[in-house]
């Protein structure tokens, strides 16, 4: 089980890490897109900063997460997993976007299980 869990924790830092560098260069993106505006284009590249920065206020968590896993610090593996969880419900109820809420919910679960299993030791 140490096996997969580290496995599983390479990973989702790989996954989450494109995911960072994707979120930096639409941030960098949306800044050159909207340099030297003004009124609502300017308002507009604010408004796309501030949603890309808030979505990847999880995926920081989840590099975290990741990189506890691989140091195998599962007492800390679970309670980022269990922050997960509950980002991930609050993103179920509000969004549109249900099945990618479910999916990471479930995966939080599983990542969250197997990290309470190991720091237990029980495998």
């Amino acid at each position: 089980m140490k096996l997969a869990f580290k496995i599983m924790s390479i990973l989702l830092l790989v996954y989450y890490g494109i995911i960072a560098i994707i979120g930096v260069l639409g941030i960098a993106g949306v800044g050159a897109a909207t340099a030297g505006k003004t009124g609502g284009e300017a308002a507009f590249g604010g408004v796309a900063i501030l949603a890309i920065l808030l979505a990847l206020i999880p995926t920081a968590i989840a590099l975290f997460m990741a990189f506890y896993g691989v140091k195998e610090n599962y007492n800390m593996c679970f309670k980022l997993a269990a922050i997960l969880m509950v980002l991930n419900i609050i993103s179920f109820i509000g969004s549109d976007n249900k099945s990618s809420a479910v999916l990471g919910l479930v995966f939080s679960i599983a990542y969250c299980f197997m990290a309470k299993k190991l720091d237990d030791g029980a495998y």
